[in-house]
């Protein structure tokens, strides 16, 4: 895996053809992963025919980035038809005359996707992660907080609560907040809802007292000498008596 990784960012066309022509059950990329991308780049370059000229102008060119996508692939996530078909319904909408890089098309297939199941990008998690941090002093309790989608709530706080304790960077909040999205997307795949964020009722119960915490039942002996010599004290005081 290591030579792989090292043959990808060194660009190393000759290292990658050895390493993806060894035997199937030898190989490290994933099977699945390489039909999906295989079929993306056919969509991909109707989409974006400038590319045959440019970045894709020779088989060599096509089968290189087609590693470094299946490579990016596996470590992002993108395992379904579905998802790349998002992706490919994104980079219709964007349009644009150059090819996309394969972190932003990923993102496009991570956006379109989220979206079908209802929850915001991680762009506008981040906006409102901002928001609240500017406006919260507005509100008396998280709860009454304006938040754009239920989700925010537990995610932005939850982000910021990691945030405080580990003294976060800007782009370890970002960080965050797409693995806590991630998280999101596989409760509501796996069929479950966003809780509506609910205000908390103050407890005003009276705390237990030195001899609730004592005597929690009431047995012991102290309370009723207590009491008899609290009756004598109120007797005294009532005949204008010496306490």
């Amino acid at each position: 895996m290591n030579r792989l990784i090292s043959a990808v960012q060194n660009r190393d066309a000759g290292a990658l053809a050895r390493i993806t022509e060894r035997p199937a059950k030898e190989r490290v990329v994933n099977t699945n992963a390489e039909k999906l991308v295989d079929a993306l780049f056919d969509n991909l370059l109707r989409l974006f025919p400038a590319a045959r000229h440019t970045a894709l102008a020779t088989p060599e060119d096509v089968a290189a980035m087609k590693r470094q996508w299946i490579l990016a692939f596996v470590d992002g996530g993108i395992t379904t038809v579905d998802q790349v078909r998002a992706g490919v319904k994104m980079a219709r909408i964007q349009g644009g005359d150059f090819w996309p890089s394969c972190s932003k098309f990923i993102k496009w297939c991570r956006e379109a996707d989220r979206a079908a199941l209802g929850l915001p990008s991680d762009d506008d998690v981040m906006a409102e992660f901002h928001r609240y941090a500017r406006d919260r002093y507005q509100y008396a309790t998280p709860e009454e907080f304006n938040w754009s989608h239920p989700v925010m709530y537990w995610l932005v706080l939850d982000v910021r609560r990691l945030m405080h304790e580990h003294n976060y960077t800007s782009n370890e909040v970002l960080r965050s907040i797409q693995k806590h999205m991630r998280e999101w997307e596989k409760k509501i795949r796996s069929g479950e809802s966003v809780p509506f964020p609910k205000k908390q009722i103050a407890d005003k119960r009276r705390p237990p007292s030195a001899a609730d915490s004592i005597d929690p039942n009431g047995t012991a002996d102290f309370r009723q000498k207590g009491a008899a010599a609290l009756a004598r004290i109120r007797e005294r005081a009532r005949a204008g008596g010496q306490v």
